[in-house]
């Protein structure tokens, strides 16, 4: 089995892709054709197309690896292949059930150089991201938010928009540049069926490669030399996830590094780093939530209640940063809890108790009703806890319903998803 990379077809600052592959395969792309668009400001029509292969050839590696299928394409950066055989040799430890036995191959290879010394800080406006942006503030380093993102999708215009403004505001008011990337290469990818078929998230295995693979032409326009990725764990996550130092520092392009920052620091110290003095007005702007595209933030969702629960424990007000919680936030969390109406991956529970192990004996502050809420967590026991099916799935189409992420363009792509995964269970694919 052949994957072919036609070679990338630019046009100022947007980059068009076309695939080819065999029937076979044709289950794991829901469209042969993708884009990524750079911002206006940056004109990569003079970045060689080593570099420009990048972005689709860092989503489809994985896959390949996967299914034992061959990538050619005509011209990659000679750092960045080798790069992927190291990233290969440490998913297979990471991702045993995987195939592995395809390879990436170029035509030819290119050794770039682009002699740079800035630095870009991969930027969601969320607590990983900002504790890491403030953690390298003295360098000017360049803002890169992706738009394309689980969390972001593409279509999604106007409240990226939004999400955009508070960026460039943010950017605007330290001296820095930003520039978003935007993509729809992420959801041409049938993740539902890659999951269901090899039994790991793929966005878990694909995500670091991903994020990573959509920024080497704004480092070749802006002389980026290191580029900066959040960590979302620390060494105390022992399950194996694609988001771990030991790959994204193996990723290089040119003579690019990737450093992965904050890996010591648990999510609840970030944000007491987030909250001291000299960083607490960045918080206003904070951006966590995966379901909205209505709030920034629309303070119903495991990732916004479980950020809300940890900006508590360091006595500071949700809404003012930017949340909307009321006295009815913390029942409602507690009856989730009791429940089940929430499904609490491994990752996710394991920050919970993170969240447990920090709450003090004596609970001073008391902010709409907190303080009782988070005496009731301190002695519950999360490793009972059960997802009840019927209830969280009520909750969630509740929920997506409310922060409008029920769209047309978005029903229409799970259903060709689902119906792939249904031809492969009757075995017609």
């Amino acid at each position: 089995m052949e994957i072919v990379i036609d070679s990338p077809h630019v046009s100022r600052n947007e980059i068009r892709y076309r695939l080819h592959f065999p029937r076979t395969l044709r289950k794991y792309f829901l469209k042969d054709t993708s884009y990524v668009q750079y911002d206006s400001s940056l004109d990569i029509g003079n970045v060689d197309s080593s570099i420009l292969a990048i972005p689709m050839a860092s989503v489809v590696a994985p896959i390949a690896w996967a299914v034992g299928a061959e990538v050619r394409l005509d011209k990659l950066d000679e750092t960045y292949l080798q790069s992927l055989d190291r990233i290969k040799e440490l998913y297979r430890h990471i991702y045993p059930r995987l195939s592995y036995s395809g390879d990436i191959r170029a035509e030819k290879t290119v050794t770039n150089k682009f002699g740079g010394e800035r630095t870009g800080v991969l930027f969601s406006g969320g607590v990983d991201s900002s504790a890491s942006y403030l953690r390298h503030k003295d360098k000017k380093p360049d803002l890169i938010p992706i738009c394309g993102v689980l969390d972001l999708p593409h279509f999604e215009e106007e409240f990226w928009s939004r999400v955009w403004a508070d960026i460039s505001s943010l950017a605007n008011r330290d001296g820095i540049g930003a520039f978003q990337v935007k993509t729809d290469i992420l959801r041409n990818i049938n993740h539902e069926l890659l999951t269901n078929e090899f039994k790991y998230s793929w966005y878990g295995v694909s995500s670091g490669l991903f994020l990573l693979g959509m920024v080497p032409p704004v480092t070749a326009v802006r002389g980026i030399k290191t580029v900066v990725v959040a960590a979302s764990y620390t060494e105390d996550y022992e399950k194996n996830t694609g988001a771990h130092p030991s790959i994204d520092t193996n990723i290089a392009w040119a003579d690019v590094n990737v450093l992965h920052d904050g890996y010591a620091l648990s999510r609840q110290q970030k944000i007491n780093y987030l909250c001291r003095r000299e960083n607490i007005r960045y918080l206003s702007n904070l951006r966590v939530c995966w379901d909205s595209a209505r709030k920034i933030n629309c303070g119903n969702c495991e990732k916004c209640l479980r950020t809300i629960t940890n900006l508590l424990l360091e006595g500071i007000d949700p809404n003012s940063c930017n949340f909307d919680i009321d006295a009815g936030t913390f029942p409602r969390l507690k009856d989730c809890f009791i429940k089940g109406r929430m499904k609490l991956t491994a990752s996710q529970m394991f920050m919970w108790i993170d969240i447990k192990k920090n709450i003090p004996e004596q609970i001073d502050i008391d902010i709409y009703g907190s303080r009782e809420f988070l005496t009731w967590l301190r002695s519950f026991d999360l490793s009972q806890y059960r997802t009840n099916r019927l209830r969280y799935f009520i909750w969630t189409a509740r929920r997506l319903y409310s922060n409008k992420r029920i769209k047309p363009v978005a029903i229409r792509r799970k259903i060709k998803c689902y119906w792939y995964i249904t031809l492969a269970r009757l075995k017609l694919l």
